[in-house]
């Protein structure tokens, strides 16, 4: 029994240090395509980026789609929908020597648009008093995880916390995100 899990040991040992050097995978230069899904704490939302990765992180822009709602005091909810661009710098903070695994800590700025009741479903005679289109800017801090499961294809784990300045519903939110990021 000892032998068998000494020689299974072994074989998974060379088999993690047989893979190709890190600078195949995430090199200086290298272009990559992302999209994920997010969990926000009310809804699943949607985004996709492109991004190029630099000698410590990588740079990235792209869009981003979120839906939110509040409860109002007759028992409804106020939904709302958060449609921006967004661009920003990951720093690796810490990776594998293969780069099968990387951490990174950065953070984006973005603006777009907030829109309140899009699908107007509150009734007539509620008033909210906000406009129904208003202009959203803020930043978002973030942490990703990429995990290598091919040459060029990576599984993205993220949580960050989106702080919109200019929102009239709400400043600030939670999110946590499952993607797949394409190297070019």
């Amino acid at each position: 029994m000892r032998k068998l899990t000494v020689n299974i040991i072994l074989i998974l040992s060379l088999a993690l240090l047989s893979f190709p050097a890190s600078a195949q995978r995430t090199m200086s230069g290298q272009p990559s395509l992302h999209t994920s899904v997010l969990y926000n704490g009310q809804s699943v939302c949607a985004e996709a980026f492109y991004s190029q990765y630099t000698l410590n992180g990588y740079w990235q822009a792209g869009i981003e789609g979120k839906k939110y709602h509040v409860p109002i005091s007759t028992g409804s909810r106020l939904d709302y929908i958060h449609t921006v661009v967004s661009s920003g710098y990951m720093y690796r903070v810490a990776g594998t020597r293969n780069r099968l695994l990387n951490y990174y800590m950065g953070g984006r700025v973005f603006m777009g648009v907030e829109l309140t009741d899009p699908l107007h479903a509150l009734p007539d005679y509620i008033s909210t008093g906000l406009n129904p289109v208003s202009f959203l800017y803020g930043v978002a801090p973030r942490m990703d995880l990429e995990i290598f499961f091919s040459r060029n294809c990576a599984f993205l784990l993220s949580a960050g916390i989106p702080v919109n300045f200019s929102s009239r519903v709400t400043w600030f939110h939670y999110e946590a995100g499952l993607g797949l990021k394409i190297v070019l």
